[in-house]
């Protein structure tokens, strides 16, 4: 008996221990949950007809395109506002680390980076009338990108993972 009183503190250090592990465990889990799920949202927001309607038009504007000739054009206006609108929502997710910066690098990085030199002039000139939260996260989203590419993006998916294997 005197035995078996001896081992009750090592039990209650195991249950201790199993528990903090199993804890550990769950939390994991469920950043992993929360992580494939807020990249299920991404792939699912940009597959959809407005966002491949919006973006198709703003590609097409040259760079540093005229602030007129965005704010003027109604069709353009609205296509800048769901690509804006879609980039600020992935700023905010990658600044909270609910996203990484390379996944979304590599799923619409250069969406982001087009997008950013063509509205550059608009979305500035619309901070001077709606202040400064106006395409702030769309803007922090481009410049990040910028500084801390995705590995391979330099020279594309098709060159720099031609090696890859399942």
């Amino acid at each position: 008996m005197a035995q078996l009183s001896s081992l009750v503190p090592y039990a209650s250090l195991l249950a201790v221990l199993v528990a903090i592990v199993f804890g550990t465990l769950t939390l994991r889990q469920w950043q992993r949950m929360r992580y494939l799920a807020a990249a299920a949202e991404l792939v699912h927001t940009i597959q959809s007809a407005e966002f491949n309607r919006a973006i198709a038009r703003i590609v097409e504007l040259p760079e540093a395109a005229p602030v007129e000739r965005v704010r003027d054009d109604r069709d353009t206006a609205g296509a800048a506002y769901v690509v804006g609108h879609v980039f600020e929502s992935l700023g905010v997710l990658v600044y909270h680390r609910i996203l990484r910066l390379h996944l979304v690098d590599h799923l619409v990085g250069g969406y982001v980076r087009a997008s950013w030199r063509r509205l550059r002039p608009y979305i500035e000139s619309r901070r001077g009338e709606l202040g400064a939260m106006f395409g702030e996260w769309f803007q922090w989203l481009a410049e990040r990108i910028d500084d801390y590419p995705a590995p391979g993006k330099r020279d594309g998916a098709h060159l720099a993972f031609r090696r890859w294997k399942p």
